[in-house]
């Protein structure tokens, strides 16, 4: 009889995730099912009640972005696929209908050609996620270790090479692993979710108002007072707005 108590929670305790499982399947199947018959802002919902249930993946933001761009909202594409290469940098396609949508955004600012070394390391570090490089760096460790095993049992000249190279991968990787962490939790981005914003000298209506951003600018988020958000531009400016006029990329 306990065990059978014991199987009956866990059913009463399961069973509602497994509900909502197949809410999220539904939700999806009907966003897609909406996309391809041309109901993008039925597709647009449907994809929104999957993130409402705090369920979300590369793929879902991706066809929320395609979903929000064919619908002309420009501004929500632009934080969907910024919102999926969080998740997922190398996705290709999402870079791609990234750039395209950026070139709908007003205010876009190119930065320039960084150096051919600094392209080719930040290129390296966003391959992967903060979690990806701590597993990747998490595994260099273990092989290291395997290797000084080896070599204090046998003595090969090979395997105290290449113990060498694998210690310089080991902190290039350690090195990547500390700077892809640092950068996610410490740079905090959002989306200008209005057509046109006012940017204020201080958090208030009746502050100075300072210059205006549009629809689908990328900024950094400095700082939260209220219901005010102080964001940053790629050339300096600061400034507040209202935050119901910019959404955080998640």
């Amino acid at each position: 009889m306990p065990g059978l108590r014991r199987l009956l929670l866990l059913f009463f305790i399961a069973s509602p995730l497994f509900a909502v499982g197949e809410d999220i399947s539904q939700f999806y199947k009907n966003g897609m099912d909406a996309y391809k018959n041309g109901q993008y802002d039925l597709a647009i919902q449907e994809f929104e009640s999957i993130l409402s249930n705090n369920w979300d993946s590369s793929e879902l933001y991706y066809n929320l972005g395609n979903a929000f761009f064919r619908s002309g909202n420009t501004a929500g594409a632009v934080w969907a696929f910024e919102s999926c290469l969080k998740l997922s940098p190398t996705h290709s396609d999402a870079q791609y209908n990234l750039k395209l949508a950026n070139l709908k955004v007003i205010d876009r600012m190119d930065l320039p050609e960084p150096p051919l070394y600094l392209k080719w390391y930040l290129s390296m570090k966003e391959q992967f996620t903060p979690s990806a490089w701590i597993n990747i760096t998490l595994f260099i460790f273990l092989l290291f270790s395997l290797f000084v095993t080896v070599n204090r049992i046998v003595f090969f000249s090979i395997v105290q090479n290449l113990r060498g190279v694998i210690l310089t991968i080991f902190f290039i990787s350690l090195f990547l692993t500390f700077h892809s962490i640092w950068t996610d939790n410490s740079l905090n981005l959002g989306v200008i979710y209005s057509l046109k914003a006012e940017v204020r000298s201080e958090p208030n209506t009746f502050s100075t108002r300072l210059f205006e951003v549009h629809e689908g600018l990328k900024v950094s988020i400095n700082q939260l007072e209220n219901n005010w958000v102080k964001i940053e531009l790629l050339d300096g400016k600061t400034g507040w707005i209202s935050n119901d006029q910019i959404r955080l990329i998640q």
